[in-house]
């Protein structure tokens, strides 16, 4: 549209472009990335920072380090955003000694850790339970010049709670104020979730008290810990009173909020109540998640008298913690059509968002059957699926071997302008393969090619995280020559990876 009228976008033009993408849709980001490169645009430290943020968000860290790669290669010099990002991930994912390994490395590449990566690593540590570790980093840290801010020192008083040493997380409160960082509504959340898990209402509601008084406002994640609390203690008018105090204070209750307070009245068979909870969420515009809808199937199964020895009823009669999987496991067709009609009966119509979330918690146990029946279901009330009902679905389709099925699902896709996610064609790919069908997978890459993917990414994902991996080597060289003939663009890095993979092999 800007060629046609003779403005041609620039460096800045595309940046903004792949800064949005990247929070939520990191494959077209990525085809952006390629469109730059066609037009001879030189992307910048920024480019590359905001595709590492968004495929570490996807949980694609190799993805996010081959960009590392590239951007090296082509002459930029990471920056502490860049490395701290990494850090975070790693983190994330328990990779504790890669995070430190990239850390220590960060001396010889004359950068200077900041507050933001040395929290990452310390947050990193507390989380499994290294707290030695992470007081080493934070005397070190301060030593360093680099001074610490409440995130960090809320990262140390999370990790002493979990170890159950209350005493000293409060004394870390004492310290972190004694030196000039205050204490943020975090801080005290952390301290409200830990005492309310030991029962420590009083101690709690104090902190809660202090809180206030420090300036600071409950939000959200505050006033969850206390309903959290009341509603796993049978508790429930105390559960009420505080999400009605929350909405007075206009902190809007997330859906982890509302579930609990559902999951509280169906666990005292108050059903009405639960729906009620149900049309709040939809009047709120609040979402509800799968796990939202599990529990109300939890308790459906048992309204209706499922046998006893079914895992889901069994479940229920042992208080508000369940395994999801157990539900979804027990759920058929015309449990999903009670829920759609008790649904209605209190204002709420089902939509994409509710037949997605049934697809994908059903999907998540391979409950087919099921899953095509609600996948049918929904075309014919005129819902079209989402992206990761889509997804799912396909997903399941390769797991059960149904590759035929799962083209179809493909084609649907594409033609509703949805992109499957790479790592689901990896598996359609590979599993094609599996049974010898070559001519299916040559049409399957060739149409992929054409759907405006990145062609390094294609390359990773597929052939090089699917083929190469698998050791299929030939069919890996294969579809690089498909990529080749229809004039794909790989990034010398990538180019080298896979020729390197392939004649190793």
């Amino acid at each position: 549209m800007m060629e046609s009228n003779n403005c041609f976008p620039n460096e800045r033009t595309y940046n903004e472009l792949i800064a949005g993408f990247c929070k939520k849709n990191v494959h077209k980001a990525m085809a952006f990335l390629d469109k730059m490169l066609e037009l001879k645009l030189v992307p910048n430290v920024v480019t590359y920072n905001s595709l590492i943020h968004g495929q570490c968000k996807m949980g694609q860290l190799d993805n996010a380090f081959r960009l590392l790669e590239m951007m090296k290669e082509n002459g930029l010099v990471p920056d502490q955003w860049t490395y701290s990002v990494l850090i975070d991930s790693l983190c994330k994912v328990d990779r504790i000694e890669e995070a430190r390994n990239l850390f220590d490395s960060l001396k010889e590449k004359s950068l200077k850790a900041n507050e933001v990566i040395y929290t990452a690593l310390i947050d990193g540590y507390c989380k499994v339970g290294k707290i030695e570790d992470a007081n080493y980093l934070l005397d070190r840290m301060i030593t360093q010049g680099c001074l610490p801010n409440s995130c960090t020192y809320n990262a140390i008083i999370d990790g002493l709670c979990n170890m159950k040493n209350m005493k000293e997380a409060l004394s870390t409160v004492k310290k972190m104020a004694g030196i000039g960082v205050k204490p943020t509504v975090d801080t005290y959340t952390i301290l409200i979730k830990w005492m309310l898990k030991e029962g420590d209402f009083d101690h709690a509601h104090g902190t809660l008290d202090q809180l206030i008084s420090s300036g600071c406002q409950p939000d959200v994640l505050t006033y969850t810990a206390f309903i959290r609390a009341y509603c796993g203690s049978g508790r429930l008018k105390e559960a009420e009173d505080m999400m009605i105090r929350m909405k007075e204070e206009g902190v809007f209750p997330d859906s982890l909020t509302y579930t609990l307070l559902l999951d509280a009245y169906g666990c005292l068979g108050l059903m009405h109540s639960a729906f009620d909870v149900l049309k709040c969420m939809f009047d709120a515009g609040c979402e509800p998640s799968h796990h939202t809808y599990s529990i109300l199937f939890k308790y459906l199964l048992k309204d209706r008298g499922t046998k006893d020895d079914s895992p889901a009823v069994n479940l229920v009669s042992n208080g508000m913690l369940f395994d999801h999987a157990d539900v979804w496991k027990s759920m058929e067709f015309d449990t999903a059509l009670e829920l759609f009609e008790k649904m209605r009966q209190h204002g709420c119509v089902p939509n994409a968002n509710t037949y997605g979330k049934l697809i994908i918690g059903l999907c998540k146990v391979g409950h087919f059957v099921v899953v095509q029946k609600l996948f049918d279901h929904m075309r014919d009330q005129g819902i079209s699926p989402g992206e990761d009902a889509y997804n799912s679905l396909l997903n399941c389709f390769c797991e059960l071997g149904m590759y035929d099925d799962a083209m179809i699902v493909v084609d649907l896709m594409i033609k509703s302008s949805q992109l499957p996610y790479l790592d689901s064609y990896r598996q359609l790919i590979c599993g094609l393969y599996d049974q010898g069908d070559k001519e299916k997978v040559d049409t399957l890459f060739a149409n992929l090619l054409r759907c405006g993917y990145s062609s390094d990414e294609v390359a990773w994902k597929i052939l090089i995280d699917g083929l190469l991996k698998k050791g299929l080597a030939d069919r890996c060289s294969e579809l690089l020559s498909i990529m080749e003939k229809m004039g794909c663009q790989l990034h010398p890095n990538t180019y080298s990876l896979l020729i390197e993979g392939i004649d190793g092999a």
